[in-house]
């Protein structure tokens, strides 16, 4: 097993074959110290975090790591979110493929979006990620307002994927 040096750390790291480049590592805890929680864990026990998904994970499923990660992690999120980069960087070598997500929904507020023609210029125009002008700002004061009460807000993603080619396994 290889060594690896990333960031002062040692990562062991498998290596089959012949190495032939640099290590594409996703990890749900390299983007934080866990030690700087220490101190705040005992306070976090019995309340849910805001921006995580603790009381939606315990009333769907009845559980929640109250200590921090699991699927509630923002930790658990930036890995996904990287292997998400990494897949859009190599379907722009398959041929003229589009990807474009948007916040859809924000508590009942409903974006009036046409899937066949949204762009992520559209998307990227507005700080709520929301391509229809009007649903963004009242979004955008939405969620402000309700952060200035210390809560949070629900909403929904859609997303479109234009140019993938249909295929069927085992062909």
């Amino acid at each position: 097993m290889a060594i690896r040096k990333i960031k002062g750390e040692n990562f062991n790291i498998q290596i089959e074959g012949k190495d032939s480049g640099p290590v594409l590592m996703f990890s749900n805890s390299l983007s934080s110290n866990l030690s700087m929680w220490d101190p705040q864990v005992a306070a976090l026990k019995d309340r849910y975090r805001p921006s995580h998904a603790d009381f939606t994970t315990d009333a769907r499923y009845g559980h929640r790591a109250w200590a921090g990660g699991g699927r509630a992690s923002a930790r658990e999120t930036a890995a996904r979110v990287a292997a998400g980069a990494v897949a859009r960087q190599v379907l722009e070598t398959l041929g003229p493929v589009e990807l474009v997500a948007w916040v859809d929904r924000v508590q009942e507020l409903t974006a009036d979006v046409d899937p066949a023609r949204v762009t992520a210029i559209d998307v990227d125009a507005h700080e709520v990620r929301c391509p229809d002008p009007v649903a963004a700002g009242l979004m955008d004061a939405r969620i402000r307002e309700v952060r200035a009460r210390g809560d949070t807000v629900g909403g929904v993603i859609r997303a479109v994927a234009r140019g993938v080619r249909a295929t069927t396994v085992g062909r």
